[in-house]
């Protein structure tokens, strides 16, 4: 159900900037009524079908939401298809849920940020107040006043009150509609099932995610060694549960018999059809078929949810709302919906993977049809996604009163790493047109560039400023690509599909507002530095080089003032890789762009007299990559005496084009014949011809260069080792000891 923004496509654990699992957007249905309570079924029974349509309606007028609901989707001059009835159609049960009557003995919000008695106002929202952090111990709970929940969402990540953390911000977000919420995180930190105890089962749905990041990618390596560390938990300890959405959505159908369950999330959403799994090497069901879950929200969910709270508080059923997916018979499809490869098909023929890639990738706008995929004798319905979040939307969730820090239960833990990351970063915007290959970013937060408004952001800054323990720095000022604030067409922001072309590629669209957009992120850059009491506002997100130039192809205003304003010694770009075969696999620009960038940096460095470098980011093992392409990479980096410390080894990821790379040996949108390195042994002498200087990667080195016929390059390289490290010694070039990747 909470569906952290952080796109699967990324790199490592650590180091990873949080603020990519951020879920600012459109809160797309209306608020709860002042008296609502947990008999919500029996009073929507009261009401005809018409005044309940009438009042949904007049609610998101007013606050200015697109409709969610399902017969807002359907074509022109088009109704919905009627739906049989269903288990819990119309009585506010799903799936044996139990009835909402209203109980005698309930406890009514105290006044507060919680208070029922309106819909909180944007002041209200915006208030700088700081709010008390969301129950997540019966004691807090009882503390507010309440005698129980409406909604309990349930979290492999240690509770960070942040907006970069996925249950924080559903959970400010449902508050702020007046919703009693709790937060059951690392339900396993405490033995025998006594986690599942700290709260009460609520009356409307047990929201599940596995966390800010895939459970398997933050357990495991690529090499599928585990990991030692999990910065998401309190002091950084492991154990959250291998494929957690399952495991916790078991686990609240024993503890909460008869509560509907949600899933959702950056672990679920990309699973929501039949998928590859890559520490299993075998294609999987639906992980809304295998955790047994009511519902799945995929993408940015903010409406999703509140259209769910909305739909169980009046009893009605949960078919067809925007951005989610579930099981139905075979009489209970939608009409006109996209039939797909079933599960059974994708198992007899991996090839149909191209199918059902390209599939997604068409019916991935509002205006969509359902994509329906059998399993067994179930479908699994995708409902299309909501509209594009407006700008007012994106600024209120944003600014909802987190207290911008972890749950003091973990402060004897020493807090959870991973929120130092996030801190002191702004986010400014959501979504990526970059559609890279290896990245699930455009299934997730989608092609529209989502931007705050400058007023927003620099409320935020402002409110950083006046923090007791500000030291005057804002580390990040930036979203999943910090220089696509404000980048967008007319089109996309209509929701629109576009797959006439490539965004970006080979150059960027000529509807894109390259200029203007480069001035508006520049301008706001300019304003959050001059914000009394900051003296360095950074951008330590990644930047799309080629993006800092016009159209003309001169490199525009903003990149000298990165340079010279905003880049705190290190500005971080991913050229990924050097051969052109893999660039074009992973649909990144080629090398050549890349150094002339680089050249233009070097000078702009220098003209400065600033000491600063790039670190660059790199993917080893991606499909399209041969032990050739590995070691024309390997020349470049030897030209520059670089060699990064970490690299990344792919990972095929779920709905991405690199996960069907992978698996056919063919680009599902060229149907170009890939090669795949398959083996450990390549992908570990890919790995140390980037990390070359490494005493470990040595032998493998040698081995390579041999294996590839250049043992030409064998000389030059032991000289490279045997001096001292290039270090920080030459302003604009790459630093010499760069650090693992961001997570995007």
């Amino acid at each position: 159900m909470l569906p952290p923004g952080r796109p699967q496509g990324h790199r490592g654990v650590s180091g990873g900037r949080a603020w990519r699992t951020s879920l600012a957007g459109a809160t797309l249905s209306g608020s709860p009524a002042a008296s609502c309570g947990p008999g919500r079924a029996r009073v929507g029974r009261q009401r005809s079908e018409d005044q309940d349509a009438k009042q949904h309606q007049q609610a998101q007028e007013e606050d200015g939401f697109p409709d969610a609901a399902e017969d807002r989707r359907w074509p022109q001059g088009q109704q919905a298809p009627a739906r049989p009835a269903r288990e819990y159609l119309g009585s506010g049960r799903v799936r044996g849920s139990r009835p909402m009557a209203e109980p005698a003995n309930r406890a009514r919000a105290a006044p507060g940020p919680c208070a029922r008695a309106a819909r909180p106002s944007s002041a209200m929202s915006r208030s700088s107040t700081e709010a008390a952090f969301l129950p997540r111990t019966r004691a807090e709970l009882a503390a507010r006043g309440w005698d129980g929940l409406d909604v309990l969402l349930v979290t492999g990540d240690g509770y960070v009150d942040h907006p970069a953390f996925g249950a924080a911000v559903i959970g400010r977000l449902l508050e702020s509609r007046g919703w009693r919420v709790g937060v059951l995180d690392c339900p396993e930190l405490e033995s025998d099932g006594a986690g599942w105890e700290r709260l009460p089962a609520p009356e409307l749905f047990v929201g599940v995610t596995a966390g800010t990041i895939d459970s398997m990618v933050t357990n495991y390596t690529a090499a599928r060694r585990r990991r030692g560390r999990d910065l998401y938990r309190p002091g950084g300890e492991p154990g959250r549960p291998d494929r957690a959405t399952i495991a916790y959505t078991a686990a609240a159908r024993h503890h909460f018999p008869g509560v509907p369950v949600v899933v959702g999330g950056l672990e679920a959403g990309p699973r929501r059809l039949a998928h590859f799994d890559h520490w299993q090497e075998k294609l999987r069901r639906s992980i809304l078929v295998d955790a047994k879950a009511d519902l799945l929200v995929w993408g940015m969910g903010e409406s999703a949810v509140l259209e769910i709270a909305r739909r169980l508080r009046i009893g009605k059923t949960l078919a067809g709302i925007a951005g989610t997916a579930e099981i139905v018979r075979e009489g209970e499809l939608p009409g006109g919906a996209r039939v797909v490869p079933s599960y059974e098909e994708l198992i007899a023929d991996p090839d149909l993977a191209i199918d059902l890639f390209r599939a997604l990738r068409e019916e991935n706008s509002p205006n969509s049809r359902p994509l329906a995929q059998g399993h067994g004798a179930r479908w699994v319905v995708q409902h299309p996604p909501p509209p594009p979040a407006s700008q007012e939307r994106i600024d209120e969730v944003f600014e909802l009163p987190y207290r911008r820090a972890c749950h003091p239960d973990h402060d004897a833990a020493g807090g959870v790493p991973a929120l130092e990351t996030v801190r002191w970063s702004v986010n400014t915007h959501r979504g990526c047109l970059a559609d890279c290959s290896f990245c699930s970013i455009t299934f997730h937060q989608g092609r529209t560039i989502q931007g705050r408004s400058e007023e927003s952001v620099l409320r935020e800054v402002a409110r950083l400023a006046e923090r007791h323990d500000f030291r005057g720095t804002i580390t990040d000022v930036g979203g999943p690509t910090a220089n696509m604030y404000g980048l967008g067409c007319d089109r996309l922001e209509r929701g629109e599909a576009c797959l006439d072309r490539d965004c970006l590629l080979p150059n960027p669209c000529p509807a894109l507002r390259l200029d203007s957009q480069s001035e508006g992120y520049r301008r706001l850059l300019n304003l959050v530095r001059r914000t009394p009491g900051v003296e360095h506002a950074f951008v330590s997100s990644g930047i799309r080089h080629d993006l800092l130039r016009g159209k003309s192809g001169e490199l525009l205003p903003l990149h000298r003032d990165l340079v010279r304003h905003h880049v705190s010694g290190r500005m971080k770009l991913a050229p990924e890789h050097a051969a052109e075969g893999p660039l074009a696999a992973m649909n990144k620009p080629g090398f050549d762009v890349y150094e002339a960038y680089e050249s233009d940096y070097t000078d702009e460095c220098r003209e400065l007299g600033r000491d600063q470098h790039l670190v660059n980011y790199f993917i080893v093992g991606h499909p399209g990559t041969t032990l050739d392409d590995a070691v024309e990479l390997f020349e470049k980096l030897l030209e520059r005496r670089y060699s990064p410390e970490q690299v990344q080894e792919f990972i095929a990821l779920p709905m991405t084009r690199a996960c069907v790379q992978y698996v056919t040996g063919r680009d599902p949108l060229t149907g170009e014949d890939l090669y795949v390195p398959r083996g450990a042994r390549e992908r570990r002498m890919q790995k140390a011809l980037v990390c070359w200087r490494a005493a470990e990667s040595r032998r493998l080195v040698e081995e390579a260069l041999r294996l590839a016929g250049r043992a030409d390059l064998l000389a030059p390289w032991r000289r490279a080792v045997a001096r001292p490290t290039a270090g920080r010694s030459e302003a604009g070039r790459s630093a010499a000891g760069g650090t693992q990747g961001e997570l995007r």
